[in-house]
Order: structure tokens, then C-alpha cells, then sequence
């Protein structure tokens, strides 16, 4: 029986100090979004990314994409889907579009890039972390 991980988009609102001279939020803010992104995603499948950090292991950003719509202005409500794009114990890589609630409107597509380190070194996740191997390779499939 094929175990179903029941996943949330992560939501947040657009706060007036995230904007620019014109209104709207400042391109530099959707990469911390993307990162509030992933750790809740980390979160939703029981992988504590403090937890992981406390086994020795971390997660870095090798390279982020990201590709502007839709503006998004001050106070309002943008829904964050996040997906495994490719995994494979060493890299992972995750795709994301950010939502206007309030619009129903795409605003930005992005993606991400990381590999796994302890200790300074490139790891395998399945050998160093097998739990967590297992859920990544389960929220794969389901994509």
C-alpha cells in the first residue's frame, strides 16, 4: 500500500517592510520566501531542518531561478507550493509557484537547488540519513 504524504501549501502575508519605492514587494524577499517555503516543507513531512542541523547535516543552496509574473503588493495573502523536482540522496532540487490568494493569480515561479553536507563534505543522504532518504524519495513518487 502506497503511503500518501498529505501536503500544505505554505501561506504568508506580504508585510510593508518587504516593499519597494513602488509599492510592491522587493524582488530580494521571495528568496527568503522560497526558504520559509522549504523549511515548512521539511516541517509538513516530519523532517525537522533544526534536527537535521543537529545530526551535523545541512542542506546549502547550490543555485536558486526565479521568474517574475505578477507583482505582489503589500498586505496581501500569496499561497507557496513547493515539489520535489529531482532527487537523488545527494542533490536535491525543488520547484515552487508563488499564488496570489486574494487574485488567484501565478505570481512567480521558481526553483532551488542543495546538496547534503556533513562535516564540510558532500554526503549521501540515504546512507547518512536513511529516514530521511525515505520520505524524499516518497514525496517524489507522489509527484
Amino acid at each position: 500500500m502506497k503511503m500518501v504524504i498529505d501536503m500544505k501549501d505554505y501561506e504568508r502575508k506580504a508585510f510593508y517592510h518587504e516593499t519597494d519605492q513602488m509599492g510592491i514587494i522587493h524582488h530580494s524577499n521571495y528568496l527568503k520566501w522560497l526558504e520559509e517555503a522549504r523549511v515548512d516543507l521539511f516541517d509538513q513531512m516530519g523532517l525537522s531542518y533544526k534536527k537535521m542541523e543537529e545530526l551535523g547535516v545541512i542542506s546549502p543552496v547550490l543555485a536558486i531561478q526565479v521568474e517574475y509574473k505578477n507583482a505582489v503588493m503589500f498586505d496581501e495573502v500569496v499561497r507557496i507550493q513547493t515539489h520535489i523536482k529531482e532527487y537523488n540522496g545527494i542533490r536535491l532540487e525543488l520547484s515552487y509557484e508563488i499564488i496570489s490568494e486574494s487574485r488567484n493569480i501565478l505570481c512567480t515561479t521558481a526553483s532551488s537547488k542543495h546538496c547534503f553536507l556533513k562535516n564540510g563534505k558532500v554526503i549521501s543522504l540515504k546512507k547518512e540519513l536513511p529516514q530521511y532518504h525515505e520520505l524524499f524519495m516518497k514525496l517524489k513518487e507522489e509527484v
